[in-house]
């Protein structure tokens, strides 16, 4: 009964070491392939997030050296536009300097000037009537009201066409229309020109060739402008303004 009982225990421990040994048999490769498996997904899965975060990097460099271009084009017209700002600023206060030049040599003279020598044959209607027209438009330009000298100028030429300062109302009004506010220089070398053409032999006619001369150059009419500088060089060599015309020329040429 003993044997039985031994037989049948002994039996059933070899049974459960069977059963146990096939489970083990069946669920361990497939745990390592699962495992494998999991892995290999993994693995996959970080390998194609490696390239993508590489071209993100690569794409946000490109776009910040793209910016920096950009800043440094924009940095670039900025100095442009400065230096184009101080230019005109150079040319205003050389403009307003000149005028201001003359003005004060003008309210130094005081109403002593001169009629022209050149002046028409015929007298004017009234002298007297002349000359304070003339005054008046001239003080208004030591009193720099530019507009209402321009329109005083401008008066005087119309009244008196044998005026005894036509010259020199030519010629500041030539200054006037150069320096308003809002320049004319068309109509600045016209007076200018008139000065030149008409009273030849006048004190202001080297100054308005020369004031001419510059003016085309600024505007771009170099040709025009070494003729006339040729034209003053010949015309009026023991002028100061014959030696600032052989300067203008020598840069022109450059």
């Amino acid at each position: 009964m003993k044997v039985v009982k031994r037989t049948r225990l002994l039996a059933g421990v070899v049974l459960g070491s069977l059963v146990f040994c096939a489970q083990a048999q069946n669920t361990g490769p497939l745990a390592v392939e699962e495992r494998s498996l999991s892995q290999a997904r993994s693995g996959g899965s970080s390998s194609a997030a490696a390239p993508m975060s590489q071209d993100g990097l690569l794409l946000l460099m490109q776009q910040q050296q793209q910016f920096e271009e950009q800043i440094q084009d924009l940095q670039g017209q900025l100095e442009e536009l400065r230096h184009e700002l101080q230019v005109m600023k150079d040319a205003e206060r050389e403009r307003y300097l000149d005028l201001d030049t003359r003005i004060n040599t003008l309210a130094e003279q005081g109403k002593t000037e001169q009629p022209d020598d050149s002046a028409d044959s015929a007298a004017p209607n009234d002298p007297e009537a002349d000359r304070d027209a003339y005054s008046a438009a001239k003080d208004k330009l030591i009193k720099r009201d530019f507009d209402a000298a321009a329109e005083a100028f401008e008066g005087y030429l119309n009244d008196f066409p044998n005026g005894q300062f036509r010259a020199h109302a030519h010629f500041w009004l030539g200054k006037v229309y150069s320096n308003l506010k809002t320049p004319k220089p068309d109509k600045a070398q016209a007076q200018f020109q008139s000065v030149v053409d008409d009273y030849p032999e006048h004190s202001k006619a080297p100054t308005s060739l020369y004031t001419l001369a510059v003016m085309q150059a600024r505007d771009e009419q170099v040709s025009q402008a070494k003729v006339n500088l040729h034209k003053l060089i010949k015309q009026y060599p023991d002028s100061s303004e014959a030696s600032q015309a052989k300067t203008l020329l020598e840069q022109l040429d450059k």
